[in-house]
């Protein structure tokens, strides 16, 4: 994400002006002192909005995102690694890099999930890859899988299962499979091809 930096000239001028103030100069080293003053002003307001940054990229963060980066610093902080540690920091560095690509592709994920549900009642043809790297299409009708989920029937440890499973695998949709009869999960992140309403929408997985 690509955030362009801006300044409020007008308050950094006025800040420099304090600081000039502050100094108490005579007029003679004023020139000297203000465009010291300005430069420190200029600072003060990048180091600012560099910590407005941060702050935002780390608000902006999935949850999964951030607890990677967490064990991986925590992980990176000790002082001496066993044999398990250097095998567990490539594991947590693969998933961090596959969190991310998650997370950039989350508007695309919004996209897909509002397509597929628009179809209500009606089928929908989704072609999406597997994990064991075939290509499959299915067939399923959104609506019909609401009557098949025990929604606040469910037990708490199900509830939280499922709200556990939701902000760590954001791109795997719950669907109902016409045709196995039975609750299936799509790939968001793979899906090619979706069809419905007659109208054919391309995704490049």
């Amino acid at each position: 994400m690509t955030t362009t930096a801006t300044f409020n000239r007008t308050a950094i001028m006025s800040h420099a002006w304090e600081i000039v103030r502050r100094a108490n100069v005579e007029l003679y080293g004023l020139r000297t002192i203000l465009r010291r003053a300005l430069r420190a002003a200029w600072s003060e307001a990048k180091h600012k909005l560099a910590i407005g940054q941060v702050e935002q990229q780390a608000k902006a963060q999935s949850p999964e995102v951030a607890r990677t980066r967490e064990a991986i610093a925590a992980l990176e902080g000790k002082d001496r690694w066993t044999q398990a540690d250097y095998a567990r920091i490539g594991v947590l560095r693969a998933a961090l890099r596959a969190a991310e690509d998650h997370e950039a592709a989350a508007p695309d994920y919004a996209e897909k999930r509002d397509l597929i549900a628009s179809a209500g009642g009606r089928f929908c043809a989704v072609t999406f890859t597997k994990a064991d790297g075939t290509e499959r299409t299915m067939q399923v009708q959104p609506a019909t899988l609401q009557h098949h989920l025990k929604g606040d029937d469910a037990t708490d440890a199900g509830k939280r299962a499922k709200q556990t499973r939701k902000a760590r695998h954001p791109h795997l949709l719950p669907v109902r499979d016409a045709k196995a009869r039975a609750p299936r999960f799509v790939n968001l992140a793979t899906i090619s091809r979706i069809a419905v309403d007659g109208v054919v929408h391309e995704y490049r997985a």
